[in-house]
């Protein structure tokens, strides 16, 4: 393979997960053949990638997509044991909804510990849970259907911060073969300067997630600004010990702040004209640490238990489907970007198959 040309690591929070050299080498490649159809769009393209490379891809991706989630929950773990003021349990839970017309809707929740949360990926949490249950269907036993999984954190006794308790989540139907394609093509960016595409551009949504619950709103804002002004400081010796053995020792000055503040939207005290016509309400921050973009949504608990129950309902799988024709609409227009979600999706399905398609051969050898 010939990686000449770099693929630039954006601000995306599944690109900068990814830091394994053996990806930055294979996404550059795609990203070089992306260019070579744009020069010259007439001629054949050949993909060219070697099994043993292929299956490298694979546990790298994986291993760096896990490295990312563990992020994810240690700051979620460092977050909870600030606002939670003690001792917690962790929840994974499950939402889908049952085979059949009516799409009945369904959540498991199950206690699991740290050693779970951190030597899984959280689809395959998920998975994994949903796996255990069937459910009986015209005399037949039939899966259930994952609509979206996430961890909470709850507290053994109600802390004085008036947090309820903490979620953190990587959305289970946001398939990372189609992340991978939508980065390689800019997606955001070409939704964003095309005005038939621009009806989408909220639907491309970031990976990671957490997610504070708060009593009511003046709590939410109160724990916002208290987010904003947390130091490496407030993080107590546990935490740090615990950052320190998973590979994240904290090295800044204790008086540098916890978190650096990207972006933050104000869906909970903003004018009635910009908040959701869902009726959603949150302030939502979109922060930086250790290098992972993570997006930290404050609500009040009555909006979280409104959210909880249309997880899996219309509104989900029309947001789903929303995102998925933005996609489709996309491949439409440029054949090889629904090549690329093609054979990213056969990657990551551990299957090796040469094919053609568009004027495009990809031979694994």
């Amino acid at each position: 393979m010939n990686n000449s040309v770099d693929f630039p690591i954006s601000s995306s929070p599944l690109l900068l997960a990814m830091n394994s050299p053996v990806l930055h080498e294979f996404i550059s490649y795609l990203a070089q053949k992306k260019g070579e159809r744009e020069a010259n769009p007439d001629a054949h393209l050949t993909i060219e990638l070697n099994r043993e490379f292929v299956q490298r891809v694979r546990e790298a991706f994986r291993q760096d997509i896990l490295d990312g989630e563990r992020r994810l929950h240690l700051l979620t773990n460092t977050l909870a044991a600030i606002m939670l003021e003690g001792e917690f349990e962790l929840h994974s839970n499950v939402i889908g909804f049952l085979p059949g017309e009516d799409n009945r809707q369904f959540l498991i929740r199950e206690r699991i510990n740290r050693d779970t949360l951190y030597s899984v990926t959280d689809i395959d949490l998920g998975n994994m849970m949903i796996d255990n249950f069937r459910y009986q269907k015209d005399r037949s036993w039939v899966p259930l259907q994952l609509a979206a999984n996430f961890v909470e954190y709850i507290p053994l006794s109600r802390p004085i911060t008036g947090v309820n308790r903490l979620t953190s989540r990587v959305k289970a139907e946001e398939e990372l073969s189609n992340k991978v394609a939508d980065e390689i093509f800019m997606l955001d960016e070409l939704v964003a300067r095309d005005k038939q595409l621009r009806q989408y551009s909220k639907f491309v949504k970031d990976i990671f997630g957490i997610k504070i619950v708060c009593e009511d709103d003046v709590t939410c804002l109160a724990v916002h600004e208290t987010l904003k002004n947390l130091m490496v400081g407030d993080i107590n010796h546990v935490m740090i010990k615990r950052l320190a053995d998973s590979g994240l020792p904290i090295q800044e000055e204790s008086g540098h702040p916890l978190l650096a503040f990207i972006e933050t939207k104000d869906y909970l005290t903003c004018d009635p004209s910009k908040m959701k016509r869902t009726g959603w309400r949150a302030i939502k921050s979109v922060v930086e640490w250790n290098d992972c973009l993570i997006e930290i949504q404050i609500q009040p608990l009555g909006n979280y238990y409104l959210e909880l129950d249309h997880m899996a309902g219309p509104s989900h799988r029309s947001f789903k489907f929303t995102r998925d024709t933005l996609r489709d609409e996309v491949a439409k227009r440029i054949p090889l970007y629904g090549l690329y979600r093609e054979l990213l999706t056969m990657l990551f399905k551990e299957s090796n198959v040469s094919f053609e398609s568009n004027n495009v051969s990809v031979v694994i050898k």
